[in-house]
């Protein structure tokens, strides 16, 4: 085949993967007294549910949300359910019968090629396509309240209004959630973040049944830092502050597993602190000056933030 064939292909089936993805995204419109005051951007996650940023809702839960869509035109929207800390957000349409996109099980690949669709710079540009690669995974970013220590870099361009969008991959799954871009000096960078598609999956169920995210605790505040082991040295959590005076653990200590599951970063820590930890003693493995021992420590809940009665 040519190398005009093949290029004459991988448009064709570009341009038909476009036309698969677009139906399901849609723009976000945050109101204040009936009067739009921003645009954002959002996806098509159930029949009924759609996801988008939780920094596309300026008065968090008591934000009035309409959306568009080019199949279903403008609609108002209510709110499932809101999280600052990972900046995701759900909004319910009922009635329409959504066509959602799927989640990619397996994380985004650096190298691969990847779409961000939205409506950014204004409603004028909605539904917006740019082509790019995954160029970058586990960055940390920063946005408000929200920590990202695993965001996807990409260089599919992400302007303003692309938040809340999808991140998509060649067969047409999520595998990211556009949440920021990066500015430099000159304006912007070419430097997109996306919210990994497994945050999305811990995250957004919770969101719909329950309205926010519960969150346990261990009383300590920790931080990254390099340990030497038998085999070389590894990124592990220690802890700097101990706020818990009953804790079991001590400032100094290195946390390994909890309930036998290995943690090197601080977000695999946060995933095992979920709902269901809430009240339970922890099994922690932990180093402390140089020897391993466990300890049992407990978790209690955190306050719940942006609490939605259900």
């Amino acid at each position: 085949m040519s190398k005009t064939s093949l290029l004459a292909q991988l448009n064709s089936e570009l341009q038909a993967l476009i036309k698969d993805c677009l139906p399901k995204v849609c723009t976000v419109f945050p109101m204040h007294r009936a009067q739009r005051i921003g645009t954002g951007s959002g996806w098509f996650y159930s029949s009924d549910h759609i996801v988008t940023n939780n920094h596309n809702l300026p008065y968090g839960s008591k934000s009035e949300i309409m959306i568009r869509s080019a199949k279903y035109g403008e609609i108002r929207a209510s709110i499932c359910g809101c999280d600052s800390d990972t900046d995701l957000a759900v909004l319910h349409v009922p009635g329409l019968d959504l066509k959602p996109f799927s989640l990619r099980e397996s994380p985004a690949k650096i190298g691969e090629m990847c779409l961000t669709i939205g409506t950014p710079l204004g409603e004028r540009n909605q539904d917006s396509v740019a082509l790019g690669v995954v160029s970058g995974l586990g960055r940390q970013v920063f946005l408000g309240d929200a920590k990202h220590e695993e965001a996807i870099q990409t260089d599919a361009l992400s302007n303003q209004g692309n938040s809340g969008g999808p991140l998509v991959d060649i067969n047409g799954h999520v595998i990211g959630v556009n949440f920021a871009g990066a500015r430099s000096e000159a304006g912007f960078s070419g430097i997109g973040y996306a919210i990994p598609a497994a945050t999305v999956r811990d995250i957004v169920p919770e969101l719909i049944e329950h309205g926010s995210i519960a969150r346990a605790s261990i009383g300590v505040s920790i931080t990254a830092r390099t340990l030497k082991t038998e085999s070389g040295f590894e990124s592990r959590l220690q802890v700097v502050k101990v706020s818990n005076p009953d804790s079991h653990l001590k400032q100094g200590d290195f946390i390994i597993s909890v309930n036998d599951q290995e943690v090197h970063r601080r977000y695999e820590l946060m995933r095992l602190l979920n709902r269901q930890s809430i009240g339970c003693n922890l099994r922690m493995e932990i180093q402390r000056s140089g020897a391993k021992s466990y300890v049992e420590v407990r978790a209690f809940a955190k306050p719940t933030k942006n609490q939605i009665d259900k």
